[in-house]
C-alpha cells in the first residue's frame, strides 16, 4: 500500500473514533441536563417525570458507555492480533506469487522471466 492509502485508512479510523466519543460526550451532556432538571424540579409536580427521564437516560448512557468501551477494546485486540499474525507469518507468505503455467508436456514452469533476466538474455543474443 502507498503512503497515501495508509494515510486515508488512518484518517478514516481516527474520524470514526472521534465521532464515537463525540456522541458519547453529547450523551453525557444530556445526562447532566436531566440531573439538573431533577434538581430544579424537586419541589414541583413534575418531579417524578424528571426522575423518570433521568433514570431512562442513565440507562441509555450506561449502555452507550459499555458499547463504546467494547468497541475500543476490540479495535485494540484486533491490532494486537494482526501484529502477532504478521510476526508469526513465514517470510514466503509476503512474497508475490509466481506466475506459473503448464507446458505442452504437462510440466509446470514459470510464466516468464524477470525484467533483469530478459535484459541479460537480450544482451547475450545481441553479441
Amino acid at each position: 500500500m502507498s503512503d497515501h492509502e495508509l494515510y486515508e485508512i488512518a484518517r478514516q479510523r481516527i474520524d470514526r473514533r472521534t465521532r464515537r466519543w463525540t456522541l458519547w460526550a453529547v450523551n453525557l451532556a444530556v445526562l447532566i441536563i436531566t440531573v439538573a432538571a431533577v434538581v430544579f424540579l424537586s419541589d414541583s409536580a413534575y418531579q417524578m417525570y424528571a426522575i423518570g427521564g433521568m433514570l431512562g437516560w442513565v440507562g441509555i448512557f450506561v449502555l452507550h458507555t459499555i458499547i463504546a468501551g467494547l468497541r475500543e477494546a476490540s479495535e485494540g485486540d484486533i491490532e494486537k492480533e494482526f501484529a502477532k499474525l504478521k510476526k508469526a507469518a513465514p517470510a514466503w507468505a509476503s512474497e508475490k506469487p509466481k506466475r506459473l503455467h503448464l507446458t505442452d508436456d504437462g510440466e509446470i514452469t514459470d510464466d516468464g522471466y524477470d525484467e533483469y533476466e530478459e535484459a541479460e538474455q537480450h544482451k547475450v543474443k545481441s553479441r
